[in-house]
Formats: C-alpha cells, sequence, structure tokens
C-alpha cells in the first residue's frame, strides 16, 4: 500500500490492467485503493459495467448485485480500517421475452472467429450453437444465438475459458434481438433464399427456420418480426401468387395478428405448418380463420400443451378451420357438416319426407288411431300402443321470455315435468324425468291437459322403414281444451317404433318437445279451424255430398272415406255426428268397428 500523500508508481510496460486475470505470484505486490482517492484520475474502464455496452431496448441477462461502480471495499468508519470485501453473490440468468440473445465477448477482436468459438463450443460441449452475425464492434465480438438454453450456457461461461494468451475469456448475455432495415437489397436476398426453397410442381415453399439460411447470413432475417414477415409475404404474393403450400415451422413465431393479410395475398393456400413455433393460445391463430385450410401442422406450440384432451384439441381446431381433413400429420375423421358452396341452390321444402313411399299407409293409420285416443276423454288405451319397457321424456321451452308474459302462453303444466338437458346436469334427475315401461308412460301423458291436434297441421318425417324398425318425427299444432281460452301448443315428437308378438306395432321410444306456437302456426291453426266447422250432430243418415259442402270437407270425406273402407253415404252421417271433426270421426269408427257394430252395408260402394 502507498503512504498516504505518496507518488503513485509509474506503470511498466509489461503490467495490465483492466480485466487481467492471469494467475500472479505470490511475490507479487498487491495494489489497492482507499475510497475516495484519485477522483477524477485513473478511471480504467471495465467490461462488468454493462452500461457501456448496453444499446436501446437491450436487457441485462445477470443479476450482478454488489458489483456496480459505488459499491464500497471497506468495513468501518476508520480510516486504518482493513479491507473486507462482501463475498460476491452469484450471478443468475434471466430468460428474456424474445427468443433472441445478443453475445459480446469484450477484447474478442484479439482472437479468430474460430479460435473465440471453438473455445466456447468446448466449454459448453455437447451442446452447439449457430452465431448469427458475427462481427467485430471496436475491440468486442458481437454475434447473435436463437436459443435461450445455449444462451444460459453461454452466460455461465463468463470468465471461466482460459485463453492461449492468459486472459480468462469474458462473456456478456443480453436479451436482443440485431438492428433491422428491410431495404430492397434486402429483400432481393431474401427472393433469392426463397426462391431455391420453392417446389412449383407441388406449389410449396418451404421457409423453416429461415434466418439460418446460409444467404442469409450477414443480415437479421427473423420472420418472427413482423415487418420481415410483412415483407415476405410480399414477395411470394408477387411472385408465387398461386402458392398452396407453406412452411413456416421453427420461426420463433409468436403473435401473428399482421398474418392475416394472407387470405387477401395468397388466396390458393391449402396447407400451412407452423409447428415448432411459439404460439401461446389457441385463440392466437384467429387471424388465419379466413383460410380455406385442408391441412394445418401446430405441433410443437404452446397452444397444443394447454389441452388436457386431444379430442377437444382437435375439435376446437376444427371449429376455426371447418375444411380440416389433416392437423398435426394425422388425417381426421370427416366432418359431420355440409360442405356446399354459397351459390347452391337448395332443394324446395316439402311437407312432409317418406324414406320409403309403401310405409306411407301404415304410418297414417298408426298416427290416426293413436291421435284419436290420445285426444279422447281417456287415454288409457294407449297402454296397448306401448312397448312393455317402453321409454319416454318430455322437455318444454318458452320460445322466447316473452311469451311467458301472458297467461296463456304459460307452459306451467309441462315445464314442472320437463327433462330439458340443459337445465338438468344432475345423473340422477335426468334419470328422475325419464319414464319407463308402459304403464309410467301412459300414466304420464294421462296427466297432461286434455288437448285436440290438427293433423291437417302435422309434418311427418319417415326415417327408417324396416321391417325390424320404423322411426318417425313429426311436427305440428294442438289445443288445450280444458284449460281456459284454449291455448295452442306446438310441438315435435318422434317415435321408434317394433313389431310385437301380437303381429301389430308398438312404440318403444317417445321424445316430446313442447312450446309455444308461432304468429304464423296460430293463423295457420285458426284457418284450418274455419274450414272444419260444420253443423251439428244429425239423428238422420245425411244424403249424399251436396254442392254446399265446401273443398275442405269434401277432402276430409274423401280421406275417411279412404282410411275406413266406408261409403260416402255412411262417411257423411259419421262426420255429421261429429261436427266433422275427422279425428273423432276415426275414433269412433274404429270403437265401433273393434265392437262389431258397424254394418256390412256401410262399406258397400
Amino acid at each position: 500500500m502507498p503512504k498516504r500523500g505518496g507518488r503513485i508508481r509509474n506503470w511498466k510496460p509489461n503490467e495490465h490492467f483492466e480485466h487481467d486475470d492471469r494467475i500472479q505470484s505470490n511475490n507479487t505486490r498487491r495494489v489497492s485503493f482507499k475510497p475516495g482517492t484519485n477522483k477524477g484520475k485513473n478511471k480504467f474502464n471495465s467490461w462488468n459495467n454493462a452500461s457501456h455496452l448496453l444499446l436501446d431496448g437491450d436487457i441485462d441477462m445477470g443479476a450482478t448485485a454488489g458489483q456496480g461502480p459505488n459499491r464500497k471495499g471497506f468495513r468501518g468508519r476508520g480510516r486504518l480500517s482493513s479491507p473486507a470485501p462482501r463475498p460476491a453473490s452469484k450471478k443468475k440468468f434471466l430468460p428474456g421475452l424474445l427468443p433472441w440473445y445478443q453475445i459480446i465477448i469484450p477484447y474478442g477482436a484479439k482472437h479468430d472467429k474460430d479460435v473465440v468459438l471453438r473455445a466456447l463450443l468446448g466449454f459448453i460441449s455437447p451442446e452447439v450453437f449457430i452465431p448469427h452475425y458475427y462481427k467485430i464492434n471496436g475491440n468486442a465480438a458481437v454475434f447473435y444465438v436463437d436459443d435461450v438454453k445455449i444462451a444460459e450456457k453461454l452466460f455461465y461461461a463468463d470468465r471461466k475459458i482460459a485463453m492461449s494468451d492468459g486472459f480468462k475469456l469474458v462473456v456478456i448475455v443480453r436479451n436482443s434481438v440485431p438492428n433491422i432495415n428491410v431495404d430492397a437489397g434486402m429483400k432481393e436476398k431474401m427472393k433469392l433464399a426463397m426462391a431455391k426453397r420453392y417446389n412449383p410442381a407441388t406449389k410449396a415453399l418451404d421457409l423453416t427456420k429461415f434466418h439460418s439460411d446460409p444467404d442469409l447470413s450477414d443480415i437479421f432475417c427473423a420472420l418472427f418480426r413482423p415487418v420481415i414477415m410483412l415483407a415476405a409475404i410480399e414477395i411470394m404474393a408477387e411472385n408465387i401468387p398461386d402458392l398452396e403450400a407453406l412452411n413456416l415451422n421453427d420461426n420463433k413465431l409468436h403473435g401473428i395478428e399482421h398474418m392475416k393479410i394472407l387470405s387477401t395475398k395468397l388466396k390458393n393456400l391449402k396447407i400451412l405448418y407452423l409447428g415448432d413455433n411459439r404460439i401461446p393460445y389457441l385463440g392466437s391463430i384467429d387471424p388465419l380463420k379466413p383460410l380455406q385450410l385442408v391441412e394445418l401442422y401446430l405441433k410443437g406450440n404452446p397452444l397444443v400443451n394447454r389441452f388436457n384432451d386431444h379430442d377437444i384439441y382437435v375439435s376446437d381446431v376444427r371449429k376455426k378451420f371447418p375444411k380440416l381433413v389433416r392437423l398435426d400429420g394425422v388425417d381426421l375423421p370427416p366432418a359431420i357438416g355440409f360442405d356446399v358452396s354459397e351459390d347452391v341452390t337448395l332443394p324446395p321444402s316439402q311437407q312432409s319426407f317418406l324414406i320409403d313411399p309403401a310405409g306411407q299407409d301404415l304410418v297414417r293409420e298408426f298416427l290416426t288411431q293413436y291421435f284419436a285416443i290420445f285426444d279422447s276423454e281417456s287415454r288409457q288405451p294407449l297402454l296397448e300402443a306401448y312397448h312393455e319397457t317402453a321409454t319416454m321424456s318430455m322437455a318444454a321451452n318458452y320460445l322466447s321470455n316473452d311469451n311467458r308474459n301472458a297467461p296463456t302462453n304459460r307452459l306451467n303444466a309441462y315445464i314442472s315435468n320437463s327433462r330439458n338437458l340443459v337445465r338438468i346436469t344432475e345423473r340422477e334427475s335426468r334419470r328422475r324425468y325419464l319414464r319407463t315401461g308402459r304403464l309410467q308412460v301412459v300414466s304420464f301423458l294421462s296427466d297432461l291437459p286434455k288437448t285436440k291436434h290438427d293433423l291437417m297441421s302435422f309434418a311427418v318425417d319417415l326415417l327408417v322403414f324396416t321391417p325390424a324398425m320404423i322411426v318417425l318425427t313429426m311436427n305440428g299444432v294442438y289445443k288445450e281444451t280444458t284449460v281456459a281460452g284454449n291455448p295452442s301448443r306446438s310441438f315435435h315428437r318422434t317415435f321408434v317404433i317394433v313389431p310385437n308378438s301380437a303381429g301389430g306395432f308398438s312404440i318403444t321410444n317417445d321424445m316430446l318437445f313442447i312450446s309455444n306456437t308461432t304468429r304464423e302456426q296460430e293463423d295457420t291453426s285458426s284457418s284450418s279451424a274455419v274450414g272444419v266447422a260444420g253443423p251439428g250432430p244429425a239423428s238422420a243418415p245425411a244424403p249424399a255430398p251436396a254442392p254446399a259442402h265446401d273443398e275442405t270437407q269434401r277432402a276430409i270425406l274423401a280421406t275417411l272415406s279412404q282410411h275406413t273402407g266406408m261409403n260416402e253415404h255412411w262417411s257423411i252421417n259419421c262426420l255429421q255426428e261429429t261436427g266433422w271433426d275427422y279425428q273423432r270421426a276415426l275414433f269412433i269408427f274404429n270403437q265401433l268397428q273393434s265392437e262389431g257394430k258397424i254394418p256390412p252395408e256401410a262399406f258397400v260402394k
């Protein structure tokens, strides 16, 4: 230690300073300075001070607490106190938000590029890395790596690699990306690099790890930077507008909002690979939804790991891209839906659909008998219509909340027994609302309000017609006859019918849905009711059809005569006895026919 006020000796030419880490002899006298001495003099730059090298936006990756320029080298307050430095805290590597890291080797210019890289590779072996954009900046060597794992290993290589001249290599790691300037020269280089990656036979462009292309080693061309990606898309649109397949795997992509222009620039794009990138959420790919993709590759992105169920992942992706047939290299099962262009004209709708016209008469007879009994005073005879192990469920819901305001529109008689699966989520409750066995089914039906169905409003679809099973659905309108105001209801019903041992048919499954009628249904029902209104019951047989009967009555007469086989005289008599109520007339006929009370002459034509 020099005496206070003494002269500082001159440095010899062979002595070093700054980061001189060569091993010193034990006999060498060390030099130390007290705090506050030599203010303004002999200020030596140190590469440990990160502020000398920080660029705009750079982030120092080391936690260097206690190593700043203001740290004190002595404890105590006396002038002659002995130095007692604090133990140096270990620096920790802090991963950055960006996928690129700047590596700075102070005084790296003293060594050849190969020497520096060989020393670093030897330290982190067996790991290897590609030094991007290596250059000499002053007396420092600077390059970039695009791997956080490599950046961390290089971070901990600081002052642990002894070079041939005795110095230990200083390694500074910062989270930073190279400066970019997308000019005409850069676009030309990108164009040439893309040209050799394009396959005209398949109209496919492979831009996998584009920034590592040897032809782009002297420029920063990372496609995760929006300005560079947009430049690449412009080059594609200008030179290969009919591009059908694009591979963007392993390009550090994260936010891809700017890529929504793909749908307008590359309208023929059908295959897109985005694997091994950094896309965080499935919603992040929403900008690509306008693309009519048939194949998509997302494996290797964080968004895939957010799904515990692979089937849900596939389903959610297909919701965004309905035409997808291949995902992550795996063929998908055919999607359920319609794949038609917007200009296709759909066939005209029809009242009913029959899978087999041969089932028309059977279905008509079955429904006529069923609803004649359903609308009668007692529904107990329906026991013969259901199978011993039949099941039934009923659900009810309002078309809108406004329908609940009017007393006649309220569905209180149905809502309390409704098996609405959206409302009832517990398994036990769902089981309780399911009626099993024909006794439970008919007992439940008997408790529903009395009705009168409008058969003219029915639309029936025969979906399955085989010797072993019949499946038919219908919708229509009915009125509640025992409720004030006789409110109208709309219903949809599905029957599954199977043959029984007696040679007839039985319902094995019955699903009923009830709601309020629409305005259109109410208008149609009102006009139908007016049309079927006729004279009151008559005790004497009516003569043959008179011209006074309107077209609706003649249609009802023809239908009843065809279904029952009775001649017009007896058919008119039956209709007039029931006030031209077709359903009631058919019910009475079936009841009298089963009792053998209809004479043979009723069938003579």
